[in-house]
C-alpha cells in the first residue's frame, strides 16, 4: 500500500508561523496573507515560553544554514524537496538572473503556494530575474523525480531539503538517497540535507504540547540518526559521502533571539551550557 504522507502537511503551515516571527525572507508576508496582520506577532502565550522560543530559533538557524551551503556551493540549478511554505525559491529568483529554481511539495501544498507566491508577486511588485517553477512532487517516486530533473537546463544540480528525512524510515531515506544518487552521478552537484538529526532523551515528566504530540504520531524520534558517526555511514552505505559540513549559525545573529526576555535569557543561557548539537546541515556527494 502507497504510504500518504499529507498527514504531515499541515505541519508546513504551523512553522511558516513559526518562521512569520523571524526575518526569513517572505515568511511574514506569506502568513499575514493566509491569517492576518497577527500572524506576524508573537502571541503573548508565547511570550514566556522558553520551549517554544527556543524551537523558533531553531527553525530559524537551520534555514539560515541551507542558505549558506548553497551560498558556499554556487550552483545554479537548484531542486528543493518538500519545501512547504518556504520562499527561500522566491528569494533567490529575485535576487539571481543565473538561477533556475525548482520548488517542490505535495499537490495540496503547492496549489496553496502557487496562489500565495502570485500574491506575493503582485503586492510587493517583485520581478524575477531568474526561473522559478512549482511542481507537485512525491519524493519517493523516481519517475517523478526524474521528470523535474529533465527540465532543468544542462549542468550540476543542487539538492536541498530541510524537515523531511525525520518523517522517513530507514527503508524510506534508502529510497530517497538511492534516487538522489542516481540523479547526481548523472548530472554532477550536491545534496544539501539540513536533516541530519540525532536521537536525543525525551523527558518523560514534561507534559507534550501540540507540536511535540505530532512528532510523536509520526515517529519523529524514532526516524533520527542514532548518532552522526551512525549518519555517516548509512549515507556511505548508500553511495553519498559528506563533502562539507555546515558551520553552526551563530544564535546570537538570530533575529529570533529578540523575544527572549531579559528573565529568560538566563534560562537560555544555562540550557546552552554543555548543550550537544542534535542537527546538522551537510552537503554529501555520489561516489
Amino acid at each position: 500500500m502507497k504510504k500518504n504522507y499529507d498527514s504531515i502537511s499541515p505541519s508546513a503551515k504551523a512553522l511558516l508561523l513559526s518562521k512569520a516571527l523571524t526575518d526569513i525572507p517572505y515568511a511574514a508576508d506569506a502568513a499575514r496573507l493566509i491569517w492576518g496582520n497577527a500572524a506576524a506577532v508573537l502571541d503573548q502565550s508565547k511570550q514566556e515560553n522558553l520551549l517554544f522560543l527556543m524551537r523558533l530559533l531553531h527553525f530559524e538557524a537551520r534555514y539560515k544554514s541551507v542558505d549558506n551551503m548553497i551560498n558556499q556551493l554556487e550552483g545554479n540549478n537548484i531542486f528543493e524537496l518538500s519545501s512547504g511554505y518556504s520562499f527561500r525559491g522566491l528569494n533567490m529568483a529575485v535576487a539571481r538572473p543565473d538561477v533556475v529554481y525548482i520548488d517542490t511539495d505535495l499537490p495540496a501544498v503547492i496549489e496553496d503556494k502557487l496562489s500565495l507566491l502570485n500574491q506575493l508577486l503582485e503586492k510587493k511588485s517583485l520581478q524575477l530575474q531568474g526561473e522559478l517553477i512549482l511542481k507537485s512532487l512525491n519524493a519517493l517516486d523516481e519517475t517523478e523525480f526524474q521528470n523535474i530533473v529533465n527540465i532543468f537546463p544542462p549542468g550540476p544540480i543542487t539538492i536541498v531539503n530541510e524537515g523531511l528525512l525525520m518523517y522517513l524510515n530507514n527503508e524510506e531515506k534508502a529510497q530517497l538517497c538511492h534516487i538522489v544518487r542516481n540523479i547526481l552521478k548523472e548530472r554532477g552537484g550536491h545534496w544539501i540535507t539540513a536533516d541530519v538529526y540525532i536521537k536525543k532523551d525525551v523527558n518523560p515528566t514534561v507534559a507534550p504540547d501540540q507540536f511535540s504530540q505530532f512528532l510523536a504520531a509520526h515517529n519523529v524520534e524514532e526516524n533520527k540518526f542514532d548518532s552522526y558517526t551512525q549518519a555517516e555511514e548509512f549515507f556511505n552505505a548508500q553511495g553519498l559521502k559528506i563533502h562539507r559540513k555546515a558551520e553552526p549559525v551563530d544564535r546570537h545573529t538570530l533575529s529570533a533571539l529578540k523575544y527572549i526576555s531579559p528573565n529568560l535569557l538566563q534560562a537560555y543561557a544555562e540550557r546552552m551550557k554543555g548543550f550537544v548539537r542534535i542537527r546538522e546541515t551537510w552537503a554529501l556527494k555520489a561516489v
